[in-house]
């Protein structure tokens, strides 16, 4: 039998993707109320992009973190915080997954904290999942992430989250333009290759140089 949990956690990841890929993301999901924006600074046209936290940016929920966001022509953006390792390996959630003590849980954002998803790097699509860029997919597929938990399918970097951020029509601009976040374009390397610690320093800094 299937523990409660999990059978709880997969309902919630399909809603959540699903909703997602079929477009009309509901307003429940949305961090923070809607804000009418006064002045647009549009992030870059790609599909994915990250934003890295200003020193300004006051909310402790989102303080020196650094947000992978993807959107679709249907929903507004969503993010992954993919800089808040928790102190749990994936082994204590999903213990019948093969692999699983070898990762860590991350902390993707503060809305729906029971949701699971994923980000990884591999080569070719894959079915279920959604290209953020390059070679980085978002999926909550289980019996995906179960094949790279264990190594039987191939991948280059690995990332488990639980929750993320989201934002309604015009109100991420809105942030961009007060001087919330700095807006860089997706660095896959940073992404699974740099230790979490480093990531929001290190971003910052490129962000804020002159030379950038």
């Amino acid at each position: 039998m299937m523990p409660a949990q999990l059978r709880s956690l997969l309902f919630l990841g399909t809603l959540f993707l699903e909703t997602l890929f079929l477009g009309g993301w509901p307003t429940a999901l949305m961090a923070y109320a809607p804000m009418q924006p006064r002045q647009f600074m549009e992030p870059p046209p790609e599909a994915g992009f990250m934003l890295v936290a200003s020193r300004k940016l006051a909310d402790p929920r989102f303080r020196e973190t650094v947000v992978l966001v993807t959107r679709n022509r249907h929903s507004g953006p969503i993010g992954i915080v993919i800089n808040r390792p928790k102190d749990i390996t994936l082994d204590k959630i999903l213990p019948a997954h093969k692999g699983a003590e070898k990762f860590k849980l991350f902390a993707g954002g503060p809305v729906n904290p029971e949701n699971i998803s994923y980000l990884f790097r591999g080569e070719g699509s894959v079915a279920g999942t959604l290209k953020v860029s390059g070679q980085v997919y978002l999926s909550y597929n289980m019996s995906l992430l179960a094949e790279l938990l264990s190594g039987a399918r191939a991948h280059t970097g690995l990332r488990v989250v639980h929750g993320l951020a989201a934002w309604a029509p015009g109100q991420l601009e809105n942030e961009i333009a007060r001087g919330d976040w700095h807006v860089l374009p997706v660095n896959d390397e940073v992404i699974f290759d740099r230790p979490p610690a480093d990531i929001w320093p290190e971003l910052f800094r490129k962000a804020t140089s002159t030379s950038y």
